[in-house]
């Protein structure tokens, strides 16, 4: 998985993200901010607009994956008819 890059004057330690949340959260609205503990990121601030453009895209991803998936089914019974079961089979099996 690609890791996101980020420049030194987005980082800002846990410490100091408490002692300057204000600004912390004006600077999250023009870019991320990487709030680290023990050297390591833990925590990312981001503005909501940006929140709002990533949820979007994620819905529109996860939406565009089950179609793929679905028409891959639909494919896949289309080419062997006699593997498919009704919907009353289907529901009348023992679980």
């Amino acid at each position: 998985m690609a890791k996101p890059t980020f420049h030194v004057d987005q980082l800002i330690t846990s410490t100091d993200a408490s002692k300057r949340f204000g600004e912390l959260r004006k600077k999250a609205q023009r870019e991320p901010q990487y709030i680290t503990d023990n050297g390591n990121v833990e925590t990312v601030l981001i503005g909501y607009p940006l929140f709002e453009e990533l949820y979007e895209r994620l819905s529109q991803l996860e939406q565009q994956e089950e179609e793929r998936i679905l028409l891959q089914r639909i494919e896949r019974l289309d080419g062997n008819p006699e593997k498919s079961k009704s919907w009353k089979t289907v529901r009348r099996e023992p679980q």
